[in-house]
């Protein structure tokens, strides 16, 4: 029974403002409903019992001042004496069976037009078969309009409380947009009202601060390049001048680790310009290039094209900054084991590729993944900087694959390894025809 009873109240927490306030109406004119068809009943079952005292008030005064004479007529028809038998089969048969069963012996119905009453006394039985007459069309009609005027209401009350709750479908429209990352969007304040108004006027400021901090965050991202590509040339000059090998090779290594960020920035910046030009890559060719510029001979790297196409349609300057990213997370973190790399067709679409990295790593925990794609974050600070990297490569991934209509997906389980892939659209095409506009 308590399970019950938390299940409900479960199911009440999760219905909407809008379902609350309806059933709330609904209950509370149900219940005025019932009240007033109540009190109808009552009118109506006090309306043929008015007739008979009117009547047999007629009767008593006519006795009272004509003592001689004999009233047989009460309401426009002779009372009829019958025995219970001579009731049972009657056309009173009905009425009789319900005056045997009161308490005090007497029923009152309508019979044809009029009303008629019977009393039982024993073995005798007395019917009065005519008086009075029906509710008059009049009250029949007030009776309608009492129940069209409740329609009307629960309609009235229905488009006001909709009315009332349409701004939380904007609300809520503002905040998806905003979790899906569109920080340009501002809540319509013409179809908001009152505290919904306030509300989404503060909304909107907040999105557009969040909006100019992530444009000044872009900004500075951007200038990097431009101001660390000048000393950086002077720097791989300067570093040849360094006699001692080992100096000079690590030197070198750590250049191109900067000139790789620089690279991926400038990527990213290049797809938002538009700029981006694909062409037709042999896969496994390029794949295997790709990583050799990475990656030491000794890794255990394996490559596979599941597409069943030698070619895709792709920007391989771009492409290679998506695929660097990945392979490198997947050497650092993934302790020596062997990196699986794929191309694949993505099943129910119109020739998107999917290329993914899988190691079998250190993992990420599942309440980090959401943060694994902002910049400078990273999901064990300490580890960051013992295997070097700043938390950017996945960011400019992230802009990258967004300019070029893609996605990013992350699969991971901590402690067993990570899968992350990136979805290229119309790669796979066959012609230039192929791609949509």
């Amino acid at each position: 029974m308590s399970r019950l009873i938390e299940k409900i109240a479960l199911w009440i927490r999760t219905r909407s403002v809008f379902s609350h306030l309806l059933w709330a109406t609904l209950l509370s004119t149900a219940l005025l409903s019932l009240v007033l068809i109540l009190s109808l009943q009552r009118v109506a079952d006090e309306h043929p019992r008015r007739y008979l005292a009117r009547a047999l008030f007629d009767a008593f005064a006519q006795s009272a001042l004509n003592p001689e004479s004999d009233i047989t007529i009460i309401g426009g028809a002779p009372m009829v004496f019958m025995t219970p038998e001579e009731a049972d089969a009657s056309e009173y048969a009905k009425l009789y069976q319900a005056a045997a069963n009161d308490k005090d012996g007497i029923a009152i119905d309508r019979l044809g037009g009029r009303y008629a009453a019977v009393s039982v006394r024993g073995q005798k039985v007395a019917i009065l078969p005519q008086f009075g007459q029906p509710i008059s069309a009049f009250a029949l009609m007030l009776v309608g309009l009492v129940v069209v005027a409740i329609l009307l209401t629960i309609t009235a009350i229905y488009f006001l409380i909709w009315r009332l709750t349409l701004p939380f479908d904007e609300l809520t429209t503002g905040i998806t947009r905003v979790e899906d990352g569109d920080l340009n969007y501002q809540i319509p304040l013409d179809k908001t009202f009152g505290e919904y108004r306030k509300f989404a006027e503060g909304f909107n400021t907040m999105v557009a601060e969040l909006q100019h901090i992530h444009e000044s965050r872009r900004h500075m991202l951007l200038a990097l390049p431009h101001e660390i590509l000048t000393p950086l040339s002077r720097l791989k000059v300067r570093k040849d001048l360094v006699q001692d090998a080992n100096l000079r090779d690590q030197i070198s290594r750590d250049i191109s680790v900067v000139e790789e960020i620089l690279s991926s920035i400038l990527a990213a910046e290049k797809r938002n310009s538009g700029q981006a030009q694909a062409e037709f890559v042999d896969i496994e060719p390029y794949a295997a290039e790709q990583i050799a510029q990475l990656v030491d001979k000794g890794i255990d790297i394996s490559i596979s094209n599941e597409t069943n196409s030698k070619t895709a349609y792709f920007d391989p300057f771009l492409t290679s900054v998506l695929l660097k990213n990945f392979v490198s997370n997947a050497v650092r973190y993934g302790r020596g084991n062997p990196i699986s790399v794929k191309f694949s067709a993505v099943e129910g679409s119109d020739g998107d590729m999917r290329i993914s990295v899988k190691d079998r790593g250190l993992g990420i925990a599942p309440d980090q993944l959401k943060y694994l794609m902002e910049p400078f974050w990273r999901a064990d600070e300490s580890r960051g900087r013992a295997s070097g990297g700043y938390g950017l490569g996945l960011y400019l991934c992230k802009t990258i694959a967004t300019g070029l209509n893609g996605r990013i997906d992350v699969e991971s389980t901590l402690d067993v390894g990570t899968e992350i892939s990136v979805i290229l659209p119309e790669a796979l095409c066959t012609s230039l025809e192929d791609i949509s506009e």
